[in-house]
C-alpha cells in the first residue's frame, strides 16, 4: 500500500498580500505525453501530491483530445511550410535548391531552439494566502478568486486559441494552475514563401518575462496579491553601480 502525504497546519494563517508566482518553461512537442502523464497522476513525481485528493483536480481549458490537435497542426504546417518554400524557389528558377529541399523532405516548423517551441507554464501563490498547507485548511472564497482571476489572465493574455490547456491542481500544499501555451506566427518571405512558425516569442509575455511579471501584478492586485520582487531590476541597477549582484531566484515547486 502506498502511503500518500497529508498536509497539516495547526495554525493556519491567511496573508493579506503575498507575491503571484507566474513561471515559464521549454516544452517539445514530444514532451505532451509526458505532461499529461503528471498532469493526471499517472506517473512522474508524486512524493508531494495526496492522490486522494487528485480527483477534485480540475480541467478549466481545453478538451480531451488538446494535444493530438497540436500534433495534427505541426503536421499540417510541416507539409504546408515545405510546399511553400518549394513554390519560392521555383519561383526564383532556384531548381538545384528546390531539388535539395525535396530530397531533404518537410522540415518542423520552427526554429532550432534549445527549450522547444511550446511553453507550459504554472501559476500560484504562497500556500499561506489560501489559509495554509492543502485543501482542507484553504478558503474557499480565496480560491475562487485566484482561479478566476487566474483564468481571465491567461485567457486575455493568451488569446486567439493560444491557451490550449489550463488545469487547477487541489492535491498539492498550494493551490496552482499548470497551463500549455503554443504561438503560431507568420513569417512570409520572397525565398521561403509563406511560412507559419511555432515561435514562443512572439508573445509579449514570453518574450519579455518582466513584462509578464508587471501584468500579473496587476491583474492579481484586485485580490490583494502583489507583483514578485523587481529582481531584473535590481540586478541592472547593481551592474550600473558595480555593486555585487543580488543571487538568482531558484524555482521552487508548490510542494515547497
Amino acid at each position: 500500500m502506498t502511503v500518500q502525504p497529508k498536509f497539516t497546519q495547526a495554525q493556519p494563517v491567511i496573508l493579506d498580500e503575498a507575491p503571484v508566482v507566474l513561471r515559464f518553461a521549454g516544452l517539445f512537442p514530444q514532451g505532451l505525453g509526458k505532461f499529461k502523464m503528471h498532469d493526471e497522476r499517472r506517473g512522474g513525481d508524486l512524493d508531494h501530491v495526496d492522490q486522494e485528493l487528485s480527483r477534485l483536480n480540475q480541467v478549466l481549458a481545453g478538451g480531451p483530445g488538446w494535444q493530438q490537435q497540436i500534433r495534427d497542426e505541426i503536421a499540417e504546417m510541416r507539409q504546408h511550410n515545405h510546399q511553400e518554400h518549394l513554390r519560392a524557389l521555383k519561383a526564383k528558377s532556384r531548381m538545384k535548391d528546390a531539388r535539395k529541399l525535396e530530397a531533404e523532405g518537410p522540415a518542423d516548423p520552427w526554429r532550432s531552439c534549445s527549450r522547444g517551441p511550446l511553453r507550459e507554464g504554472i501559476i500560484t501563490v504562497n500556500k499561506d494566502w489560501f489559509g495554509g498547507a492543502g485543501l482542507l485548511e484553504w478558503d474557499p472564497e480565496r480560491v475562487s478568486a485566484f482561479r478566476k482571476t487566474a483564468m481571465s489572465f491567461l485567457l486575455e493574455n493568451f488569446p486567439n486559441g493560444q491557451l490550449r490547456y489550463a488545469s487547477a491542481h487541489v492535491d498539492e500544499e498550494a493551490y496552482h494552475i499548470h497551463f500549455v501555451v503554443a504561438v503560431w506566427t507568420e513569417k512570409p518571405s520572397a525565398n521561403r514563401g509563406h511560412q507559419i512558425l511555432l515561435q514562443a516569442s512572439e508573445n509579449p509575455l514570453i518574450k519579455s518575462y518582466e513584462h509578464a511579471q508587471d501584468l500579473a501584478g496587476e491583474a492579481f492586485e484586485t485580490i490583494g496579491i502583489t507583483r514578485g520582487e523587481r529582481r531584473a531590476e535590481a540586478r541592472r541597477q547593481a551592474r550600473a553601480e558595480g555593486k555585487p549582484l543580488p543571487e538568482r531566484r531558484q524555482h521552487v515547486p508548490p510542494s515547497k
